[in-house]
């Protein structure tokens, strides 16, 4: 619980100071630019990209193979 805790307060640090520079440098002009931004960037995310071995394919977030405890590659969701 300590653990998450400190990365909780963290990231609300970095959150404020977000906050802070898109109140402080983003003017109306720039807001609609930066939703299609976002919208691009979901949209791109949620593609399944082939991935070489086993079949399976992967999400862009996740183009790397993921591994278990034990060392052995997981596979991820077959498509």
């Amino acid at each position: 619980m300590g653990q998450a805790l400190v990365y909780w307060v963290i990231a609300l640090v970095f959150i404020a100071l977000a906050l802070r520079w898109a109140r402080r440098s983003m003017g109306e002009e720039k807001i609609p630019l930066v939703a299609v931004l976002a919208a691009g960037i979901f949209a791109i995310q949620a593609l399944n990209i082939p991935i070489p071995w086993g079949g399976t394919s992967g999400h862009m977030s996740v183009l790397r193979s993921r591994q278990s405890s034990s060392g052995r590659r997981l596979q991820g969701s077959s498509s």
